[in-house]
């Protein structure tokens, strides 16, 4: 498996769509055999290089101000104060290039796997499968990032990104629309899930129920809630586990900084439906809640106990006037919280309150002590979906989902605002209908391509 897993990554790496990358092929490993694209298609990168950097951009976070400081020319601190662009013309942008070799990855599957001698029937529709699942998955990160939010009056006509359905290193694609990339999603969904297992045979490969969480978030953000809901329950058919926080201790109790005694970690995580992770899992590092999430957070809240200290590492008083983020990895799996607050929301919406009521206080009588616990309660669907999405901030901290939900909800008049950071030395806004919304595509990107064109700033 090591040999393959190398040989990925020279292909990944060093070829995958040589035309969005400034390197130069090495010569790639194309693998023969049935057992060589079962590993291809189950490689640790398809899980493993989610987008850290959706923290920063995310409205939950506040970064003192000189650590914003000494990063301005870096992306860390461009993420955080929603700049134009984050990346200069020299620098590679990783989430576009992680997804892309992921693309160029499943492609070389799809393109070869029928002509390969070995391997039965079932054996190959499960690789297919995973392959069409990982494809559609990159997709889907992209098109969130890159693309404007889904409007059906217009998605024909908005760019979103390159669709490459061949590992030809040749081509300079055009970017295609939001449409046609939604729809190509879509038809790599829908092709995947009969050829997918109820479970994987391990993490690394997908299931029913991680194609149907990805559906769920994909509906959700086009703003087709009921398919988005009836994704999520059947997603929630294979795992209804919440994990309880009343079994959370810290290693010492008077210094919450040094951590939990013991950690359920993402691919081990009791609500797991889909596994995933990134690489940079310290990226919330000396980080702090904002005031913001702190206000909407119960100060009786157990995941802001055990998720937020006031003192640093040796016990003392942080600075900042806000708790410092205490854990150190980030879990990005599809998981039975996010796939409750998808029902919940698609409740909300269409005037189901009770229901939606119904699955936040199923999912917050494990984030509170039995003593402090109360169901909320809301008097129309306007209130409940308030609630849920609230709820959401606090539950899908750290998970890479709070920036999609931002942009969303700048296109719901109940929901637009304008953010601005707590920082003192400089404000930092994020208006309203700003473009920057949607990233810029990397320059180096645009440089090697001149196909591709920039998004409005």
């Amino acid at each position: 498996m090591k040999k393959i897993f190398f040989a990925l990554l020279i292909a990944g790496s060093l070829t995958g769509c040589q035309e969005y990358l400034n390197v130069q092929p090495k010569g790639p490993f194309i693998p023969k055999t049935m057992q060589d694209y079962e590993e291809l298609s189950s490689n640790p990168s398809y899980k493993s290089n989610s987008n850290a950097y959706l923290e920063r951009l995310s409205d939950g976070i506040f970064i003192a101000d000189a650590n914003v400081k000494s990063g301005m020319n870096s992306a860390s601190s461009k993420t955080y104060i929603w700049a134009a662009e984050y990346y200069k013309n020299t620098e590679a942008d990783g989430a576009w290039n992680g997804n892309y070799n992921n693309i160029y990855n499943t492609n070389i599957i799809l393109q070869e796997l029928d002509g390969i001698p070995d391997g039965t029937v079932e054996r190959k529709n499960i690789v297919k499968g995973n392959a069409l699942c990982n494809r559609a998955y990159a997709y889907l990160n992209l098109v969130l990032l890159y693309a404007p939010y889904y409007n059906e009056a217009t998605a024909a006509k908005d760019l979103a990104v390159p669709l490459v359905t061949t590992p030809d290193l040749e081509t300079k694609s055009k970017r295609a629309t939001v449409k046609e990339v939604y729809d190509f999603i879509l038809s790599d969904l829908t092709e995947a899930l009969p050829l997918l297992p109820e479970k994987g045979k391990n993490v690394y490969r997908n299931s029913k129920a991680t194609a149907h969480g990805i559906l769920a978030r994909l509906y959700l953000n086009i703003g087709d809630y009921d398919k988005a809901a009836a994704n999520a329950a059947e997603a929630l058919k294979y795992n209804t586990n919440l994990f309880d926080y009343n079994t959370v201790s810290f290693q010492n109790p008077s210094r919450p900084f040094l951590g939990w005694a013991t950690r359920e970690l993402p691919y081990q995580h009791t609500e797991m439906l889909g596994y995933f992770t990134t690489s940079f899992g310290s990226v919330l590092t000396s980080t702090h809640i904002s005031p913001d999430l702190l206000a909407v957070v119960n100060e009786k809240d157990l995941r802001l106990k055990f998720g937020w200290s006031p003192s640093d590492r040796q016990g003392v008083p942080v600075k900042e006037p806000y708790p410092i983020y205490i854990n150190t990895d980030l879990n990005y799996n599809i998981a039975v919280p996010e796939m409750m607050l998808i029902v919940a929301e698609a409740d909300a919406r269409a005037n189901r309150t009770s229901q939606a009521l119904a699955q936040l206080n199923t999912l917050r009588k494990k984030r509170f002590a039995p003593a402090d616990y109360k169901d909320l309660t809301a008097v129309d669907k306007d209130e409940a979906l308030k609630l849920v999405i609230n709820e959401r901030r606090i539950e899908l901290f750290g998970k890479g989902l709070r920036w999609f939900d931002m942009k969303r909800l700048d296109k719901d008049p109940m929901f637009a605002k304008t953010y601005t950071r707590a920082n003192t030395y400089e404000e930092f806004k994020l208006e309203k209908g700003s473009p920057n919304f949607v990233s810029q595509i990397p320059a180096n990107v645009m440089l090697l391509n001149p196909n591709i064109l920039p998004n409005p700033r």
